[in-house]
């Protein structure tokens, strides 16, 4: 079963890109898509110096990325701020892993701007892990949140509509994708 990778470049899991990802989670699930995420800031490397460990959580995340259907990379982005957990979790990844895989990118944060200055941070490993352009690209910026009282915060009506065309686009190209490698194939036979 193919699914959608989430790659999380957030310092926190309680953050509004947690809140993102649940957002995400419940999207997918209602068009019958596994969902599943890493956290770039459970990667070993940054907080051990456990080398066996920080090995397996890279091949554990490259077998997940194979696998995908696609990539989601959700990381906070201000003017000054630089993806740095993202781009270390990157960094570790083999060449050409998301050959052939739609990519999103998701900014939390700052200005849709920043949108530019984080894709241009991360096109050094997005180039050397084979996406030349992301499929998408979504800002999520404070206006784009709604909290009331004590409840978490929400992404608003509109935020979560382009959120689900963003989704709904890549899923359309995945589509045509399969459908055409399988006209492919019956044409071979």
């Amino acid at each position: 079963m193919s699914y959608f990778l989430a790659l999380s470049g957030s310092p926190t899991k309680f953050s509004k890109s947690g809140f993102l990802l649940r957002t995400v989670g419940s999207i997918l699930e209602k068009r019958a898509i596994e969902f599943r995420i890493i956290h770039a800031v459970d990667f070993p490397a940054i907080n051990d110096t456990n080398h066996d460990l920080t090995g397996q959580f890279v091949a554990d995340t490259a077998d997940e990325v194979r696998q995908a259907s696609a990539i989601l990379l959700v990381t906070p982005a201000t003017k000054g701020s630089v993806p740095a957990l993202l781009s270390t979790l990157l960094g570790r990844l083999a060449d050409d892993l998301f050959l052939g895989k739609p990519v999103l990118l998701f900014a939390i944060g700052g200005l849709p701007a920043h949108v530019a200055l984080l894709e241009r941070a991360l096109r050094h490993e997005l180039v050397r892990l084979g996406t030349i352009t992301a499929a998408c690209r979504v800002h999520i910026g404070t206006g784009n949140w709604i909290t009331i009282g004590n409840d978490r915060p929400r992404l608003s009506r509109r935020a979560e509509q382009e959120v689900a065309r963003s989704i709904d686009l890549t899923l359309r190209g995945i589509r045509l994708k399969e459908l055409r490698e399988h006209s492919l194939e019956l044409a071979g036979r």
